[in-house]
């Protein structure tokens, strides 16, 4: 019986020994290994009312694993997403999930959440606005301006959109003597003059078609202004208080005063000075065809 359990005994031995030895010859031909990826970041289950901004491209991964998987993934085989399935407007910090390959291990991620920031998508028309950049020669003017579109539709964040003024085209006519044609890029600025960046506009130029006469008579005239909101402590005013205005003579006759479109100050609370574009006539140049406004605020005795 005893040389019967010293042969099991041996036996075991030699198999116990035998499945060390296979796991270190599979270590060896097959190690752990890792692997780092640059993986691009998805947004899932966006209601179609909002939009996102902020969201980063992408988040570094590292995995480990058997060396033969390693080396056959790639940033392709690795997921990373934002889940918004639950989201509202306003900034939200959410999870970055990753889902990665059977038989490996997430090691690293350079980010585990983000702050996004989460919009309702509106979709708003503007009347473009012609605004003449440089100086024509002193007896010339614009008889006719045609912009084709005369509108632009612009998309994007509601709350960008809501400081949307005005969609203005620059017309260059610095030494132009002649009738003139150009594409001309739309710019969308606040009441202010602050640009407006980060929406989308169809289209995002306009085709603009200038005829320039000559012989022009000019003269001067004041600007007016109407501020709305609370007044009572508030005044705004303009510099300069008139403009000179070019064009035919029977046109400039009917011209007394030009209005300044209305200056809203109710949530204004610190001084401040902006731009104002004049509105443009037709058959006119307007000279400057912008001024500078200011709020004033009286200060507490």
């Amino acid at each position: 019986m005893n040389k019967i359990d010293k042969k099991w005994q041996l036996k075991i031995i030699c198999l116990l020994l035998a499945i060390v030895l296979w796991f270190v010859i599979i270590n060896e031909q097959n190690p752990l290994s890792e692997g780092s990826y640059t993986v691009p970041i998805t947004v899932e289950n966006l209601d179609s009312q909002y939009i996102t901004s902020n969201v980063p491209k992408t988040v570094y991964v590292r995995l480990s694993g058997p060396r033969n998987t390693i080396i056959n993934v790639g940033p392709s085989d690795i997921k990373a997403y934002i889940d918004l399935s639950s989201v509202q407007e306003g900034e939200v910090e959410v999870p970055v999930h990753i889902e990665i390959p059977s038989g490996t291990e997430l090691k690293k991620q350079s980010m585990t959440s983000t702050k996004i920031t989460v919009d309702v998508y509106t979709v708003k028309e503007f009347k473009l606005t012609p605004h003449v950049v440089g100086k024509l020669d002193d007896k010339d003017f614009i008889s006719d301006l045609k912009i084709v579109p005369e509108k632009v539709v612009v998309s994007g964040a509601r709350r960008l959109i809501q400081h949307v003024s005005q969609a203005v085209v620059d017309i260059p006519v610095n030494q132009r003597n002649g009738d003139f044609a150009i594409m001309a890029p739309i710019h969308l600025y606040q009441a202010d003059g602050t640009p407006v960046e980060g929406l989308e506009m169809t289209p995002w130029q306009s085709n603009v078609k200038v005829a320039i006469a000559h012989d022009a008579v000019a003269k001067t005239v004041p600007l007016n202004l109407n501020a709305t909101g609370q007044t009572a402590w508030k005044t705004v005013t303009v510099q300069p208080m008139s403009v000179q205005v070019r064009g035919e003579a029977d046109t400039l006759k009917n011209i007394s005063s030009i209005d300044l479109p209305d200056i809203d100050v109710e949530n204004m609370t610190e001084e401040k000075t902006w731009k104002v574009l004049i509105p443009p006539i037709d058959g006119v140049v307007i000279d400057p065809d912008e001024v500078d406004a200011t709020l004033h605020i009286k200060k507490d005795e």
